[in-house]
């Protein structure tokens, strides 16, 4: 029973984290494409399902590490940043990059109430919650290596930027 826990707490850890990158991939795409004029409402669909599958997988990871007979974590190290003795700094990110989830989540089901603008200022905070979630699984976790990280984070960000850069070139051509 051990095995099937550990492996199910990485399991829902490292897809929790692909479907949050895959999320974060989608959404600067549509604010490239919105910034082209281009229609984004299917981007904006997917972006926010990938969003609400990675917190379901997020609780599901947590919930695994309550139910761990090999190393069962309690509430309270699980919910409370620091609380926790087993890798206290990393497991703290993870926490703190899950409040981050939530809010954001919340934020962007709520932002017509909120307001654009707020919801716009929380939503430029979601680069803190991917690079806690980022160092989380490459402190805590032994299935991926930083470089390996560095590499897949970095490369769409390069790409996105060269779209950006290449559609503001065809603005400042096309006046």
């Amino acid at each position: 029973m051990e095995s099937l826990e550990w492996y199910s707490i990485r399991a829902t850890g490292t897809v929790a984290y692909l479907l949050l990158y895959l999320a974060v991939l989608t959404g600067l795409y549509s604010m490239v494409q919105k910034k082209r004029k281009k229609k984004i409402t299917n981007i904006l669909y997917l972006h926010e399902v990938l969003s609400d599958w990675s917190l379901i997988l997020t609780c599901g990871h947590l919930g695994i590490l309550l139910i761990d007979s090999y190393f069962p974590f309690k509430l309270s190290e699980v919910l409370i940043p620091f609380a926790s003795g087993y890798e206290t700094i990393s497991m703290a990110m993870g926490t703190i990059g899950f409040y981050f989830l939530i809010i954001t989540i919340l934020t962007s089901k709520f932002r017509k109430k909120i307001g654009y603008q707020r919801w716009r200022k929380l939503h430029a905070l979601n680069p803190i919650l991917y690079i806690l979630v980022t160092l989380h699984g490459i402190m805590s976790g032994t299935d991926f290596q930083g470089t390996i990280l560095a590499v897949v984070n970095l490369a769409p960000l390069i790409i996105m930027a060269g779209m950006l850069l290449s559609s503001k070139k065809k603005l400042v051509e096309a006046h």
